[in-house]
């Protein structure tokens, strides 16, 4: 992670508690905010990691913030201040650094299909379509770009074409794979229900840093959980491939032993 640090920047008041502390200057980076006061000749540092600010009121030009203790850090701040500090508070999480099916690639299985990694892609884009429109976003609106419902949606019409590839004519075979697909992606559509519960209480208490971070960890997870996913969907499409080739083959055995 690279250096993001913002500051120092001169604020002209501070509140600690009941405490009027005066003039200070505050520093950002990837962490926290680290305020500094000269206490006569001597300059002492307030840290507050961002994990630990549960709740983060604006006012005008003053932002309040509620630290994990219960204690008020009140200060006077410019709008670009603000607006960094409420943006690394409400950052989105790296979603796919850990994840050990996306994007790799694999030995294919004997007899297995070409087309795993298009599909691969199909699978997981409504994701990264839904991240990339986030890392421009803020607060509600980077929340709202990751639609529990309509990546639920995506999901259902990813698998219904998934079947529809391999069993071209409607009928009970292709109701069957659809099925089975459905079936070994339940657990995503579980974490899609839950992204979308988290987020409707985040944006419902747009202050409140902890329903912020529930849904930021509900995100991860659903991340996660959408790569365990892919791997059984994998085995089922490559094994639907195999019985369609199997098919085939017999089909055209059978036809020219009926000519």
């Amino acid at each position: 992670m690279g250096d993001r640090t913002h500051g120092p920047v001169p604020i002209s008041s501070l509140r600690i508690g009941r405490t009027d502390v005066g003039a200070a200057t505050a520093m950002l980076d990837d962490d926290g905010l680290t305020l500094s006061v000269r206490v006569e000749d001597e300059e002492r540092l307030l840290r507050l990691r961002f994990a630990t600010i549960d709740k983060v009121h604006v006012a005008g030009d003053e932002i309040d913030l509620v630290v994990r203790d219960g204690r008020h850090v009140m200060l006077a701040a410019s709008p670009a201040l603000r607006n960094e500090l409420l943006g690394r508070c409400r950052s989105i999480p790296e979603l796919t650094r850990t994840l050990r099916a996306f994007g790799s690639s694999r030995a294919r299985r004997t007899g297995g299909r070409s087309t795993d990694a298009s599909e691969q892609q199909r699978f997981f884009a409504p994701l990264l379509d839904a991240r990339r429109a986030a890392g421009g976003a803020e607060g509600n609106t980077a929340i709202r770009a990751f639609s529990g419902v309509l990546l639920a949606d995506a999901l259902t019409k990813t698998l219904k074409q998934f079947a529809a590839d391999r069993q071209p004519e409607t009928g009970p075979a292709r109701r069957a794979l659809e099925a089975e697909l459905v079936d070994a992606s339940e657990p995503l559509f579980d974490a899609l229900t839950a992204l979308r519960e988290s987020a409707d209480a985040a944006i419902a208490s747009a202050e409140d840093l902890r329903a912020w971070r529930v849904w930021s960890a509900q995100l991860r997870t659903t991340f996660e959980t959408a790569d365990r996913v892919w791997m059984a969907l994998d085995a089922a499409l490559d094994a639907a491939h195999r019985q369609a080739a199997f098919d085939t083959s017999r089909s055209k055995k059978t036809g020219r032993k009926t000519r």
